[in-house]
């Protein structure tokens, strides 16, 4: 059974991070929930300062590695969740998808907003030309606007820089573009894999498919805060499509069914779903420290 838990924001003195950049930009207005991509967009998002790309060398707190994680000694860290749990950060509910080195990586129980990957072009609508996680619009407001008017600064404390490795589509070898350090990202395919099921089909294409559905879509599926089925983003880039003789740029989602959306949406889709994701440094104490 779900548990919905309130995180105690204890601030540790270890746990402490840098100011956070200041965002701009409009608010994207809330989409109706309708999956067709002809709409006008009504949602400029201005960039902002990012946390970074990630360079080589660097050395950060955290990195997302769905193929290779870390093995950590875990019984060092008493902590106050679990997988599973449903908690509040932010005045929203989050899911716990996994606890590691004192921090829980948590998920939005709930698509928050629509809007596309990357805005609309003007009196065009696809995109000819390849738009990475690096580059796109909706990281651009999630680590500024939303980021700045979401949270406040004892709550900004517990977000932890996270280095995220973007790896090409692992059907079409679209690029994914260089890994970036963020604060709110949005769940690669290796990652949904990884934390809602895997039976390893991904690794077995036979020709043209472009979505896979299994018995893990259940897990998947997303509704909205008015209880509506949606499908949403993820950052990891889906296969070009060709249409209308035009190479059209996709990003990959998971579809309304739960099924994973290898090939994607156009970026410029407004009805996109967004489940933002981040790292929370919890308030456990090593054990070995008390």
């Amino acid at each position: 059974m779900k548990k919905l838990m309130a995180l105690t924001l204890v601030i540790l003195l270890a746990f402490s991070l840098n100011a956070c950049d200041e965002g701009g930009g409009a608010t994207p207005t809330l989409i109706p929930d309708n999956d067709s991509s002809s709409a006008e967009n009504n949602n400029p998002v201005s960039a902002v300062p990012l946390a970074g790309v990630l360079p080589a060398s660097a050395e950060v707190e955290e990195a997302i590695i769905a193929d290779a994680p870390e093995e950590e000694d875990e019984s060092e860290y008493d902590y106050p969740l679990a997988v599973g749990d449903i908690m509040e950060f932010g005045g929203y509910e989050w899911r716990v998808l996994e606890l590691k080195g004192g921090k829980a990586l948590v998920l939005s129980d709930k698509v928050l907003f629509k809007m596309p990957y990357q805005k609309p072009l003007s009196g065009y609508e696809f995109y000819i030309t390849p738009i990475t996680w690096e580059e796109c619009d909706l990281r651009q407001y999630l680590n500024g606007e939303f980021y700045d008017a979401s949270f406040s600064v004892e709550e900004k404390l517990l977000i932890a820089e996270t280095a995220l490795i973007n790896h090409d589509n692992p059907w079409s070898g679209e690029p994914g573009g260089n890994n970036t350090i963020d604060r709110v990202f949005l769940l690669s395919t290796d990652e949904v894999l990884r934390y809602f099921g895997f039976n390893g089909e991904i690794n077995k294409r036979q020709g043209g498919e472009t979505f896979i559905n299994d018995q893990f879509n259940e897990n998947r599926v997303a509704k909205t805060s008015e209880g509506k089925d949606s499908w949403w983003w993820m950052r990891s880039p889906g296969a070009v499509w060709y249409a209308c003789e035009t190479n059209h740029i996709v990003a990959a989602s998971v579809m309304i069914n739960g099924g994973l959306g290898i090939q994607g949406e156009y970026v410029s889709n407004v009805y996109g779903g967004v489940r933002p994701a981040l790292w929370l440094k919890l308030s456990a104490v090593s054990q070995s420290a008390k």
